[in-house]
């Protein structure tokens, strides 16, 4: 009887001891996976800018390159800042500022041609420049796709994204050689996150550097100048790139009633 104890007592401390074994491994294993895991990783595009940059002009100077996780925004960034956009057909996007180093307030701007109704689609391949942008209204999309990847000066740099917002035109701020003051950032961003039509489990201040990628709209109607913009932070040292949270905000009442309501909604 007591050699059956025993062993019934032996057997035990060996199971513990395998599901300690067990759990120490798995604890390991999810460590090492956060460690290596990388939710959108880096396609360098220094040499595909620097191939481009073989086709400037007087008019124009390639600065940069943008890619944009879930879209086939994947585009040289020009700066010409005496240039008429307007009658360039080339796939492209623009900067209004250059800088021989990366400032810590970035406005990248881009067409947005066929995109323009109520109701955008979603990643249309027939869609070019910022036509795609337009995705980033649909929280289902916005789960999946946090990042912007900005290529400058031979580095390629990885921001994520905090703010998805409607601007009028007017209320977007200029921006200039220099960097921004740290009470510049301060209000820039407080005003970004409270446009937002999402809140996003990410936090930001003003000493991160800022990535904002803007296009027009006519989801509010034809004539009443607003903006679509997408702000994102760069990537921290030492941060992880994972698929962090997102959920609608109080603002997203608003762009649902127009979707819902389409045109008869947006009408100027």
């Amino acid at each position: 009887m007591r050699k059956r104890t025993k062993n019934l007592i032996s057997k035990k401390k060996k199971v513990f001891l395998l599901i300690g074994v067990l759990s120490f491994f798995c604890l390991l294993g999810a460590i090492f996976f956060l460690l290596i895991y990388d939710y959108y990783p880096v396609e360098s595009r220094v040499d595909k800018m620097k191939e481009y940059a073989k086709n400037d002009t007087e008019d124009y100077t390639t600065i940069g390159w943008l890619r944009v996780q879930g879209t086939n925004i994947d585009y040289p960034v020009i700066y010409a800042p005496e240039y008429d956009f307007s009658g360039k057909t080339d796939d492209f996007l623009w900067n209004e500022v250059h800088s021989d180093k990366l400032l810590n307030q970035v406005s990248i701007s881009g067409h947005n041609i066929l995109n323009l109704s109520s109701n955008p689609a979603v990643t249309d391949k027939n869609h070019r420049r910022f036509e795609q942008l337009m995705s980033f209204v649909y929280l289902d999309f916005v789960k999946e796709n946090k990042y912007v990847q900005y290529t400058f000066n031979g580095k390629d740099y990885v921001y994520k994204i905090f703010s998805v917002s409607f601007e009028k035109r007017s209320d977007i701020p200029k921006f200039t050689r220099e960097d921004f003051s740290k009470k510049e950032m301060k209000d820039y961003i407080q005003q970004s996150l409270e446009d937002s039509i999402f809140e996003f489990n990410i936090d930001v201040d003003e000493n991160d550097k800022i990535l904002s990628l803007i296009t027009c709209t006519r989801m509010f109607g034809h004539y009443q100048n607003i903006e679509f913009r997408v702000d994102a932070r760069l990537v921290r040292d030492g941060e992880i790139k994972t698929n962090y949270g997102v959920e609608k905000s109080g603002k997203y009442q608003e762009i649902e009633d127009i979707m819902e309501g389409g045109e008869e909604n947006a009408k100027a």
